[in-house]
């Protein structure tokens, strides 16, 4: 009987049992909405494993057979290297599975620094261990005076870089430059007043973009946020520009009452 469409279920379980059948991996667990306990029927896979450092390589070798022996892969893309958090990680989107419900596999080296496994429950959850030799996959204590001096120098970078740029979303909208100034609004203004209203409600994971707000912010305060990512005319996003500004203002000064920046 072909398979017309696969579960998530039996993509986890190919997993499980390929990584589990190599001496060369340690651990394996998965992320993301496991971690969170927010996995839904859009959830995707993702799946860390923690290997020998040679051993890189074969192991995806592995994975990418397994995967396609269940399922043809339809696409598959390995995020060019070095990659920002310094592991190999490779998307597979299979034939036989909804579009949406993708591979993500990152492959952790044992030479890797605890501190660089995404295992912070703070930030990242509690991981669904598949499987675990030596005890690997344990929480790691959160470096808080760390990320609260990263929070803090970036505080700084953000509130210079938006006190300079925010301006040119005006400019856009006074030249009719529609484009422009839509682009603007969200690159700048959006992002930057998203960081800086994590920071202020949610310093944990200030640095986490628009993702999770539902759960990262106040209703009230995501509610508005969700209101000015629309706009139907120039003369709207004008209005929704000057609050969006008036709302980062008050939140910087907000976080200047409470110490975290001068």
């Amino acid at each position: 009987m072909t398979i017309t469409t696969l579960t998530r279920q039996q993509i986890i379980d190919t997993l499980h049992q390929v990584l589990r059948a190599s001496p060369a991996v340690h651990a394996a667990w998965l992320g993301g909405s496991d971690a969170t306990g927010r996995t839904d029927r859009y959830s995707d896979v993702d799946c860390q494993a923690l290997v020998d450092d040679e051993a890189v390589e074969a192991v995806i070798t592995a994975v990418t057979a397994a995967l396609n022996a269940l399922s043809p892969i339809d696409l598959q893309y390995r995020i060019p290297e070095p990659t920002w958090h310094g592991h190999s990680q490779i998307f597979y989107r299979l034939q036989d599975a909804p579009p949406w419900l993708l591979v993500d596999l990152a492959v952790l080296k044992m030479s890797s620094s605890p501190t660089n496994r995404f295992l912070e429950p703070e930030r990242h959850g509690r991981q669904l261990v598949l499987f675990d030799d030596g005890g690997l996959v344990q929480p790691i204590p959160f470096d808080r005076p760390a990320h609260e001096d990263a929070l803090r120098a970036r505080l700084v970078h953000l509130a210079a870089r938006f006190d300079l740029f925010h301006i040119f979303v005006d400019k856009a909208i006074w030249r009719q430059d529609a484009a422009d100034a839509i682009s603007t609004y969200h690159a700048v203004t959006v992002r930057s007043l998203v960081e800086l209203l994590r920071m202020r409600y949610c310093p944990d994971r200030y640095d986490f973009g628009l993702r999770y707000l539902d759960r990262d912010l106040p209703p009230e305060v995501r509610r508005q946020v969700e209101s000015l990512l629309f706009c139907s005319s120039l003369a709207e996003l004008a209005d929704k520009q000057a609050t969006a500004v008036a709302l980062f203002q008050a939140t910087l000064n907000d976080l200047r009452q409470a110490g975290l920046m001068e």
